[in-house]
């Protein structure tokens, strides 16, 4: 059982309104889940059938969560069982996410759109089967096409509508209208459909069957949906059948909160709701059980720069709180070793743990410094939202290849890279390889030096094998002499040898993706040469036209305008420091992952949902937020909810930041302030130089030493 009188007025509100269309407006931190699950309770402490209700969520995780309180809240239900076990289910509420209602429904009814019972559902790598296959029967010979990219915009097709316009490169477009037909002809041949038919299949079978429309509408006369503002117009499409004529639809959500218009989610669905339903009844949940009333404040007046929202006033009941501090930083490298100085200096004094603290940040990029600054001083993180920059394809490559350059006898760097990017050896020929070298006891190089090795294999194979090895030695050599040289520009030149940035230009189906793998290259790249400790008087290379540093080498233009300086030890010494350093540091990987109390690192899509004690955004500068695309499409806007989101993270302190310059391909490049900063009220921001230089108390100095002492201890 549980209390209503523990909800607050408008909770209570939301919970006892059973019939009729409902939109529970609820803003960030306001206990929408609580109040989703109660009224469930509610609902059937109130003898409506629980078979006949509906809740759906986007993940199955919340589904799982929500099924569990609905359980705990009655207890009475969750003794109860049956011993006819479809009984016992149907007379449960179904808590489900939207493709798993399709599959209910799929199952009982795809007959009669023309496929078994038995349907199998398609993964991606069904899918990229299937169109590989068509593609083989339609390809020019020799003629190479992207599988992922054609699949890609089959998706789009599917979900877009006839009068969406798709972009995309004008040659794959027009192929996969060309393969759209017989992909779909291959899936239902094989009793198959993929993630897209789940909910296109549905839509279509409650248009040209009624009978089974009605039959889900008799069994699920009460709807509810969380997180509303997500809906894209396929899944609006789904419910507004489902509830058209019992007109018990519950919707919860957050237009302010609406961030996913980039993959679909339409705001209109919440905020146009009373065109569908023009008797709704609207519930505001404006109370925060999570943040202060100075970052409640913050969030209100920056999110009422958006003129087409639902109004609503965050307030709480904890008080004000510390002031917003906002930094100011000349670059990413001082922001990043900031925050984490900050972090440290709230663990040692004020004994608050790693788990409580978040760092957000726009993009997956901005990562990189901070997780450098939080290795340097062991502080242990998780990074949520996107893959560390440590363990991204791109990087373990090229630190494969550092690797096999000073130690050409590290098998597992150079088996990784002996092949990437192709280069006539086959994992069949680096299987045999490895085998010869196990037998004779010495590493993979050193038998693809051996001639007898040599002559067992093809004389196409022979010749690859013994190219990659006289690579690896030219490359290396250079390394071996005392006089210092610029790796940055050393690294460059065998990079555009091996032709790696065009390689992952062509294996990526997304060129955005491609060009983000190159820049996170290039900005470790950036940093081998470490600190110089003296600028010298550039010389350009010689007039005969080759390469200084490597003589097989054209000379080639570099991304860096990079000048001669002198450096501390040979180049062999400072590329074993800069492995030895990262190595040193991924070490603490699998323990740091078993760790609880980690700082988490987030971007701010994906902190949505989630809530810290002691918030630190990040790179709030123009062109990250909002991101430099939004004006061209049009989505300020949603930059703006995506702020929102961001600061409403935060349940004690807040801290925001900008920088002045941000390292780009190993130079700093020039920043501005985002002008969603000049929406924060004065009065909730302290900028950080005053905040600086509050004085320690007296009377609290001997207990700050004591701490600072026990910290060393």
């Amino acid at each position: 059982m549980f209390d209503l009188g523990s909800l607050n007025l408008e909770q209570r509100q939301a919970v006892v309104t059973h019939r009729g269309p409902v939109l529970i407006l609820a803003g960030a931190g306001t206990g929408k889940t609580r109040t989703l699950t109660c009224r469930v309770a509610q609902m059937v402490q109130q003898g409506i059938a629980p078979g006949s209700i509906l809740a759906v969520t986007f993940t199955n995780k919340a589904a799982r969560e929500m099924q569990e309180r609905v359980r705990q809240m009655l207890p009475g239900e969750n003794r109860k069982r049956s011993r006819d076990r479809s009984e016992e289910k149907a007379d449960r509420p179904t808590v489900c996410t939207f493709h798993s209602l399709c599959v209910r429904i799929l199952r009982q009814h795809i007959e009669k759109l023309g496929w078994k019972r038995n349907f199998v559902i398609y993964d991606t790598a069904d899918q990229l089967g299937a169109v590989k296959k068509i593609l083989s029967k339609i390809s020019a010979g020799g003629e190479k096409t992207d599988p992922g990219a054609v699949l890609a915009l089959l998706s789009k097709f599917k979900n877009s509508g006839p009068d969406a316009k798709i972009f995309g490169d004008e040659n794959i477009r027009a192929l996969a209208e060309h393969v759209k037909s017989r992909y779909e002809t291959a899936l239902h041949a094989a009793n198959a459909v993929d993630f897209d038919d789940l909910i296109l299949l549905t839509m279509r079978l409650f248009q040209q069957h009624p009978d089974a429309l009605a039959l889900c509408r008799d069994r699920w006369r009460f709807v509810m949906v969380d997180e509303y503002q997500d809906t894209n117009s396929s899944q609006f499409a789904v419910v507004h059948a489902l509830t058209q004529e019992s007109r018990n639809l519950c919707v919860v959500g957050d237009d302010d909160q609406s961030i996913y218009g980039w993959r679909g989610a339409e705001i209109a669905n919440i905020l146009d709701l009373e065109k569908h339903f023009p008797e709704i009844r609207i519930v505001r949940l404006e109370q925060n059980y999570r943040s202060t009333n100075t970052i409640l404040k913050a969030a209100n007046a920056v999110i009422q720069n958006n003129t087409r929202r639902r109004g609503k006033t965050l307030w709480s009941a904890k008080g004000d709180g510390e002031q917003i501090v906002l930094h100011t930083f000349s670059s990413d490298e001082e922001e990043a070793r900031t925050v984490v100085e900050n972090i440290e200096y709230d663990r040692n004094v004020h004994r608050i743990g790693w788990a409580a603290q978040a760092v957000l940040f726009r993009t997956n990029l901005q990562a990189r410094p901070l997780e450098t600054e939080l290795r340097k001083a062991r502080v242990r993180y998780r990074l949520i939202g996107g893959q560390s920059f440590f363990d991204r394809r791109e990087i373990r490559d090229f630190l494969a290849y550092l690797k096999t350059f000073v130690n050409p006898h590290d098998d597992i760097a150079l088996l990784r890279i002996a092949n990437t990017p192709a280069r006539g050896l086959s994992d069949v020929t680096l299987e045999r390889l490895l085998a010869f070298s196990s037998e004779r006891n010495a590493s993979v190089f050193s038998v693809m030096r051996h001639t007898d090795v040599l002559d067992t294999f093809r004389s196409n194979t022979r010749e690859a094998i013994t190219t990659f090895v006289r690579f690896v030695e030219e490359v290396r050599a250079p390394l071996e002499l005392p006089a210092a040289f610029s790796l940055v520009e050393w690294a460059n030149e065998w990079l555009k040898r091996i032709g790696y940035l065009d390689e992952l230009r062509r294996t990526e189906k997304d060129p955005e993706v491609a060009e983000n793998r190159i820049r996170n290259l290039r900005e470790l790249l950036a940093t081998l040469d470490g600190d110089p400790i003296q600028r010298k008087t550039a010389t350009p290379p010689n007039s005969t036209g080759r390469n200084p540093i490597l003589p097989n080498a054209a000379v080639l233009p570099l991304p860096l305008v990079s000048r001669p300086v002198a450096y501390e030890g040979s180049p062999m010494e400072r590329m074993n420091d800069f492995l030895e350093d990262l190595t040193l540091d991924q070490e603490r990987e699998e323990e740091k992952e078993n760790e609880s109390d980690v700082v988490t690192l987030i971007t701010m899509h994906a902190a949505k949902g989630l809530e810290f004690p002691r918030v630190h955004i990040v790179g709030v500068e123009d062109g990250l937020l909002p991101h430099s695309r939004s004006k061209l499409e049009g989505t300020v806007d949603e930059e703006r909810r995506l702020f929102y989101v961001a600061i409403t993270r935060a349940q004690e302190t807040l801290r925001i930041s900008h920088c002045e310059s941000r390292r780009k391909y190993g130079q700093l490049m020039p920043c501005y302030p985002s002008a969603f900063l000049r929406e924060l009220p004065a009065d909730c921001v302290q900028h950080a130089n005053a905040a600086d230089a509050i004085p320690v108390e007296a009377k609290r100095g001997p207990d700050f030493f004591a701490l600072m002492r026990a910290a060393t201890e």
